[in-house]
């Protein structure tokens, strides 16, 4: 929890009696790599928050090719927000790629979290619009050639790459893991 609360404690402050209330309001969750969160179809009923491992957001197209919307790893929050507030069948899956821990907090218990801890209400609205933010930044990121969003992905986030298998990283450029290993080659290369 020490991971949440800090989290929390870098955006607004929190007493020492709030730092301990948190964690009733969570369920913890040991997770296993393939596991599922979220299919397509199912309605999303929690927010998650990655203690220890990574998730991916995702969507299957017509043609059967996965199209990865976001990674989520250590002290990022994940959830299919569309289908969590109007209570409708999400349009995605969230599945475990390396097994770890989550937090999970359902919609009522979050509500009675901000009512309760009106700091963490002030911390969510915060961490919602940094992720509108950064939904925006990959409409734009979708636009660029191949080149620049690989680029782009190993500048933002050095760390994810080694992390993920190749397929996972070409889903997320939209490119095929071809095209990403041709363009790590001539980026080797110095071309």
């Amino acid at each position: 929890m020490k991971l949440l609360t800090d989290s929390i404690g870098k955006h607004v402050s929190l007493t020492a009696d709030e730092i301990l209330r948190i964690p009733a309001y969570f369920e913890s969750v040991k997770t296993r790599r393939h596991q599922y969160l979220l299919q397509e179809g199912e309605i999303c009923r929690h927010e998650f928050f990655v203690l220890k491992g990574c998730c991916r957001q995702y969507e299957i197209d017509a043609a059967g090719k996965e199209n990865v919307l976001q990674f989520s790893v250590e002290g990022w929050w994940m959830t299919d927000l569309d289908s969590l507030l109007h209570e409708k069948p999400s349009l995605f899956n969230i599945d475990v790629l390396e097994s770890g821990e989550i937090l999970q907090i359902n919609k009522q218990q979050l509500y009675k979290l901000f009512q309760d801890i009106p700091a963490v209400a002030q911390y969510y609205h915060i961490i919602s619009q940094r992720s509108s933010a950064a939904l925006q930044r990959r409409i734009l990121f979708l636009q660029k050639p191949a080149l620049e969003r690989y680029q782009e992905f190993v500048s933002r986030y050095p760390f994810l790459e080694t992390r993920l298998p190749q397929h996972q990283v070409a889903a997320y450029l939209g490119i095929t893991k071809e095209s990403l290993s041709r363009l790590r080659h001539k980026l080797a290369k110095g071309e």
